[in-house]
């Protein structure tokens, strides 16, 4: 087996990424959810990687801090080799809220797939989308709307969160910076993509 020196960064989030999809897996309650999980592993486990990555911005400062899991450290290990870029949603935060977007890195045509940073104590904007999505909280304990619900619940690490589409969520960090992983499937994910892309260029 090679050891993780001996393969390049892409391959070594790849690898990254399907322990993580092994781990929603295991916490999966429906059916459905672990389909998708499957088909999120085969597509990742193939996917051609994207040439001239470059981090549009740094790796958030506190990232190390986000180390409740393995798999968090895990991630921790390869941050500086992701393409992190300030939230479109919360665009004065810098990085102190940050996403990862794994489309991105790879050609990826049937999830929207990446990671979701924030320091201790912010607040990330409730909002809706056509696409349904999983969460799962990687490190940190924070207050998550989800699923349809009205109220916040305190969610510890490695916990699978889902919302079907249109339910408003959003998310507080508390004392710990909060890292988590998102997936986004469906026919509605064109659409989702050209939203995002225009309030990027806002």
């Amino acid at each position: 087996m090679l050891d993780s020196f001996d393969i390049n960064p892409t391959e070594q989030v790849r690898r990254v990424l399907g322990s993580v999809a092994c781990a929603m897996r295991v916490c999966a309650e429906s059916t459905e959810h672990k389909i998708v999980i499957r088909q999120f592993e085969k597509e990742i486990s193939s996917a051609q990687p994207k040439a001239n990555l470059a981090a549009i911005h740094t790796t958030p400062n506190m990232l190390d801090t986000a180390c409740d899991t393995g798999l968090s450290k895990s991630l921790i290990e390869v941050g500086g080799h992701l393409p992190w870029t300030d939230s479109p949603r919360t665009p004065k935060m810098r990085n102190r809220i940050a996403v990862c977007s794994f489309n991105d890195m790879y050609h990826l045509e049937h999830h929207i797939a990446g990671l979701l940073y924030m320091e201790p104590n912010l607040a990330y904007p409730e909002h809706a989308h056509a696409p349904p999505e999983l969460y799962f909280t990687l490190s940190g304990i924070a207050e998550w709307r989800y699923g349809g619900s009205k109220a916040y619940e305190t969610v510890s690490a490695g916990n699978l969160l889902h919302n079907d589409p249109l339910d408003l969520h959003g998310v507080h960090s508390k004392e710990t910076s909060l890292l988590a992983f998102f997936l986004l499937w469906g026919t509605e994910l064109s659409t989702l993509k050209r939203d995002l892309s225009k309030l990027n260029t806002q």
